[in-house]
């Protein structure tokens, strides 16, 4: 259990596509960034993320979250700092990450000589973003207008 001043670190690789003002209406980005959430109790976090993205060449993430301590799902929304934009992400937790596992994985994992805590762990995540793109300040926002995106992350102590 998580309690304030936990933190939980990961690396993230994500998939979107870009909304954008440009000749070409829709552009596809990759990225793969670190990433910290940083636990202030046991159901809100500050998450940070930076990395390297393609088309962009970087990336940077600064949001609030929340985590269901009954499913482990999580809500977030902040402001992804380059290329500008407001999000809101979605987390959904890989099942292999849970407290519970069945006897068999008990098992499988005995015979490998671990246990439940060499599980690697992970999460789904969805998100949807609003850029400055079709204003002035484009060039900000790296003319997109929206993005969303889809990526997983692996935890690690």
């Amino acid at each position: 259990m998580l309690f304030a001043q936990d933190k939980e670190t990961y690396l993230e690789t994500n998939f979107g596509l870009s909304y954008t003002s440009s000749l070409i209406d829709v552009v596809p980005g990759v990225s793969f960034l670190y990433g910290t959430k940083r636990f202030v109790s046991e159901r809100q976090y500050w998450d940070f993320q930076l990395g390297i993205a393609v088309p962009t060449l970087a990336t940077m993430k600064i949001g609030r979250g929340f985590k269901n301590l009954r499913t482990g799902r999580t809500v977030s929304a902040g402001i992804r700092v380059w290329p500008s934009h407001i999000y809101v992400a979605f987390g959904l937790p890989n099942p292999r990450c849970s407290n519970e596992v069945t006897e068999r994985m008990k098992k499988r994992l005995a015979r490998r000589g671990s246990d439940r805590t060499n599980l690697l762990c992970g999460e789904w995540n969805v998100s949807l973003e609003a850029g400055l793109g079709d204003t002035d300040l484009d060039a900000l926002s790296f003319e997109s207008i929206a993005i969303i995106t889809v990526s997983h992350r692996w935890y690690f102590d």
